[in-house]
């Protein structure tokens, strides 16, 4: 039988960036699809009338003076979940999927099917538009026992979903989960489980500390066990989001005459493309994007959505 205590903290193998300028574009790229896709920020090209075509000009002139002080946070908070779902469909951190995968088996005494041999995350949850035909996606649901409730009601109250997929039989299993990008903590709290769905087993969330680490931690809270995946906020994947924030905050208070950006010489060639589309079409802004995206299903559903998911044995 489980203990009801946490496991010791186990940090993780680093991550290593082989493409700066994919790595970047992941990171605009993310920024902008939680504007374009999520339901709940204060401001939104959503309320727009000719949505879904806009621009970052038109969003600025169409928003209050400030209005993107006032989403900031929120932009801070949900687009950490784009972001990860971009980021994790990618080989450069495929070893904490690994991780987690066998830590569920673990802790649940199951073992995925050898057949399912990739997988993909997609966003869920009734706030993004891109939760839309996601029960399309999976034959089954992690962890193989009677769903309280409904499917649909599973991915309206959760952030994301991992579906692990097999090539030989099409057979796909989806495990759901929760994202915290600013307020981490919360996973450690039994009130805050108490309120999601039993079949959310697993959280990634952003914490303080300056040791610029990633760690597993595993929880057992009214006879559910979860594993979270903890980022400290120091490290460079998370200050590198903010930085992208950032650089949309410069832009959007000071319009595309904006040069002075502070960073590598790839964050500021992608800053300034921003300012080079920011009359684009926000879709042809999201297909330039997309073309620096090495491999790895992009967060959405796209027509020509790039089909080359990480492999779960990938090294």
């Amino acid at each position: 039988m489980r203990s009801n205590k946490r496991s010791f903290l186990t940090p993780v193998d680093p991550i290593f960036i082989p493409d700066a300028k994919s790595y970047w574009a992941t990171h605009f790229y993310s920024a902008l699809k939680c504007i374009d896709s999520h339901k709940n920020l204060i401001h939104s090209p959503r309320n727009f009338k000719n949505f879904p075509q806009w621009s970052m000009s038109l969003l600025r002139g169409n928003l209050p003076q400030g209005f993107f002080e006032a989403m900031e946070s929120y932009l801070m908070n949900w687009g950490v979940q784009y972001f990860l779902a971009s980021f994790f469909n990618q080989k450069l951190g495929g070893h904490l999927i690994e991780e987690l995968l066998e830590r569920l088996e673990d802790m649940y005494g199951v073992c995925f099917n050898m057949s399912l041999d990739s997988f993909a995350f997609h966003i869920s949850g009734r706030d993004s538009a891109l939760s839309y035909r996601l029960s399309d996606r999976f034959t089954d649901i992690f962890p193989f026992k009677d769903l309280k409730g409904d499917v649909q009601s599973l991915i309206a109250f959760s952030d994301l979903c991992l579906v692990v997929d097999s090539s030989l039989t099409g057979d796909s299993v989806a495990i759901f989960g929760e994202v915290e990008g600013i307020y981490g903590n919360k996973f450690r709290s039994e009130r805050y489980w108490l309120k999601k769905q039993e079949f959310c087993v697993f959280g990634i969330g952003t914490v303080a500390g300056q040791h610029k680490q990633i760690w597993f931690e595993e929880t057992r809270i009214n006879g559910i066990d979860r594993v979270m995946i903890m980022i400290e906020k120091s490290h460079f994947i998370i200050e590198d989001f903010s930085q992208t924030i950032r650089c949309f905050k410069w832009l959007f208070s000071n319009g595309p005459a904006f040069q002075d950006f502070i960073g590598d010489e790839e964050f500021k060639w992608f800053a300034n493309q921003m300012r080079i589309r920011w009359s684009d079409p926000i879709e042809t802004v999201f297909l330039f994007l997309e073309d620096f995206i090495d491999g790895g299903d992009l967060v959405g559903f796209n027509e020509n959505e790039i089909r080359i998911i990480t492999d779960i044995q990938a090294n």
